[in-house]
Parts: structure tokens; C-alpha cells; sequence
């Protein structure tokens, strides 16, 4: 008995010096912890734009099918496809021998009533002649006016003229062939400005106004923006797909869009200065954001942080950041508030397409 009473004494005093011991070391062990590498930026002011992003189509704000107006043989095309013309500039030229004899048959009739009125004029003060003979040679004229102007209207129309500044299509005759009224020749659509159609969710009908900046991309011109504005909401919102059809005007003098053209259009609704940090540097836990930013004695201090826009792969801050504090960008992963660091500035943490917002003045 006298041995086991002595072993629990020596376990016991064991015991207590190993517990001792233990806690004796944790503050040596927690005064030696590793700084975590971390690479930090200040955060930027710059200006960022709130925009609308929709797809649209582009229309030409003039366009038409040019038809033959009178039946007769094509003589001439005087157009390229796909040539700019002007207004007035002929197009194609039909047959107008037989219109044109026509005319000039009713003009020498028209000259003979005018003659035969205008010597009535003159001798009815002489009472030579009847005021009614006067007046039947007065309706004779002017029945023989209007017959020269149809057959005048009739020859101008064997010429087809393009009736506004444009763009002509594909033609659809060649010379020789026989046309028939209605009988489609080409296509003409004005092109130096366009107009594009879109929509917009019926959440943005306050702040979609005429006048709003346009930003139109295309794929065919990955390289290029294109600016215009818009210029008419739709009266009413469309019950089935919540949205508001709006029209907008394109500067397109350079020709190189095509009405029917598929666009990417930017909605410019608003711009200010904005707080940014890069979209690496945002810890999401939850419905909660956060950043790590170092503090004075260099160790993490987390801070909750309210968000707004994007742009170039940066994430405005709202509310919870200054733009003097040193935001972490890389190895948050592993760190908690008060956690020790060794900071290194550099900018190799952001991504190409971040670095081109630091030369951005604010």
C-alpha cells in the first residue's frame, strides 16, 4: 500500500509540473508565430460609371425597297453595289423613247391652246370674240397643262433616282431585263447615322432618360467603341417580358456598321468618384464582405466592408474602408484578425487588366 500511495504522489507532482510547464511555454509559443508573407495596395479613387448592359440591333434611320413605278425595258444600271450615292443621283434607266415622244407630243399641244388663249385675250376687249370662247380656250390650256405634267411625271419615271443620301444593296436587275411596276431594284438605307432598338428592365424606367450616353460594341470591331445616346422610351412597358423598348441614335459616319447588326450596348446612367480595391482583395463569408488591411503594429485586422460597382477587375467599397489603409490583396487566406505580417508592396498581385486602372488618373 505504502509503494501505490507513493507512485500516485510521484504521477501527481509529475502531472503538475508538466501542466506547469505547458503553460508556462504557450505565451513563449504564441510570442514566436510566423508572419504571414502578404502583398498590399492602397486602395484607389477613380471615377466609376453605373451602366446598363443590353444587346440591340442596328437600323438604318432611312431606309427603302426602290421599285420600278411604270412597266419598260432596264437600259442602263448606273450604280456599284454597295456604293454610297447622294440624293437625286439616277440609279436605273428604263426604256423612255415612247413616254418621252409622249411628252413632247402633248407639249406642242399645250403650246398651241396656250397661243390660241393668249390671242383670244388680246382680242376680246375688240369684242372680236366671246368671253365664252375665251373661257373654252382658257380650260382647253389648262386641260392640255395637265396632260404635258402626267406625261412629264410618266417619262421622269422610266429614271430611278435615289430619293435620300445612302447606301444601295445588292442589285436585283440587270440591263435588259423587262420590268414590270412594283418590280423590286435595290435596296437603299441611310447609314451615316443609325439607330439602334433595345430594351431595358422596367426596374430602370426612372433612370433611362433621352439624352443618356450610349457605349456600342460590336464583334466585328472587337477594337472599337462607338458612341451615341438615346433618344425614346416606348409609352408603355411590355407585360410579358418586364421591359421598356427604347431607341437611340449611333454616329456611324465612318460606314463601317450595318444596319440588322447585332450590338453590345452600355447604358450610361451615372458616374462618381469611387473608393476601388482589387476583387481579390474581397473576403466573402456568408452574405458578409470583408477585407484585411494591416495595422500599425503590422498584424491583419479584418474590417466588414459594404460593396458597389465593378470595373477593369476592381469592386468599389461603399462603406468600412479609407483610402489610406494598405488593403491586403494576396495570403488573407490564412490570416485572422491580429494576425502578425510581413508586407510586400507590389504590384505583380493585380492582374494585367487591373494594372491599367493605376495609370488612370483620378
Amino acid at each position: 500500500m505504502v509503494r501505490v500511495g507513493a507512485l500516485v504522489v510521484v504521477i501527481v507532482v509529475a502531472a503538475v509540473a508538466l501542466l506547469w510547464w505547458w503553460r508556462a511555454e504557450e505565451p513563449a509559443a504564441a510570442g514566436t508565430r510566423p508572419a504571414t508573407t502578404v502583398n498590399v495596395i492602397s486602395a484607389l479613387v477613380r471615377p466609376l460609371t453605373e451602366k446598363v448592359e443590353v444587346v440591340g440591333n442596328a437600323r438604318a434611320t432611312r431606309a427603302v425597297v426602290l421599285s420600278a413605278e411604270v412597266e419598260g425595258r432596264v437600259m442602263q444600271v448606273h450604280f456599284q453595289e454597295g456604293q454610297a450615292v447622294d440624293a437625286d443621283d439616277l440609279l436605273v434607266e428604263l426604256d423612255d423613247r415612247q413616254a418621252e415622244g409622249e411628252r413632247d407630243r402633248l407639249r406642242a399641244e399645250y403650246q398651241r391652246a396656250l397661243s390660241d388663249y393668249q390671242r383670244a385675250s388680246r382680242l376680246i376687249n375688240s369684242r372680236a370674240i366671246s368671253q365664252a370662247e375665251v373661257d373654252n380656250l382658257k380650260n382647253g390650256m389648262e386641260a392640255a397643262r395637265a396632260a404635258l405634267r402626267v406625261a412629264q411625271a410618266t417619262y421622269e419615271k422610266h429614271k430611278i433616282r435615289a430619293p435620300f443620301e445612302g447606301v444601295v444593296g445588292l442589285r436585283q436587275v440587270d440591263p435588259g431585263a423587262y420590268l414590270q411596276p412594283g418590280t423590286p431594284v435595290v435596296t437603299l438605307d441611310s447609314v451615316r447615322n443609325l439607330e439602334v432598338t433595345f430594351e431595358v428592365p422596367e426596374r430602370y424606367l426612372a433612370r433611362v432618360k433621352p439624352g443618356l450616353v450610349l457605349v456600342v460594341s460590336s464583334d466585328s470591331y472587337p477594337e472599337r467603341l462607338f458612341q451615341g445616346k438615346v433618344t425614346l422610351l416606348d409609352s408603355r412597358v411590355n407585360a410579358v417580358s418586364r421591359t421598356l423598348a427604347v431607341k437611340g441614335s449611333l454616329d456611324n459616319s465612318d460606314g463601317l456598321l450595318r444596319p440588322g447588326q447585332l450590338l453590345q450596348i452600355d447604358i450610361l446612367l451615372s458616374q462618381h468618384q469611387a473608393l476601388l480595391v482589387p476583387e481579390q482583395a474581397i473576403v466573402a463569408q456568408g452574405a458578409q464582405n470583408f477585407v484585411f488591411v494591416v495595422a500599425e503594429n503590422d498584424t491583419a485586422l479584418r474590417l466588414p466592408v459594404e460593396l458597389g460597382g465593378r470595373r477593369d477587375g476592381w469592386v468599389e467599397v461603399v462603406h468600412g474602408l479609407s483610402d489610406d489603409d494598405a488593403v491586403i490583396v494576396n495570403g488573407h487566406s490564412r490570416l485572422g484578425s491580429g494576425a502578425p505580417v510581413t508586407v510586400v508592396e507590389d504590384e505583380g498581385a493585380l492582374l494585367p487588366s487591373q494594372r491599367v486602372l493605376l495609370e488612370t488618373s483620378a
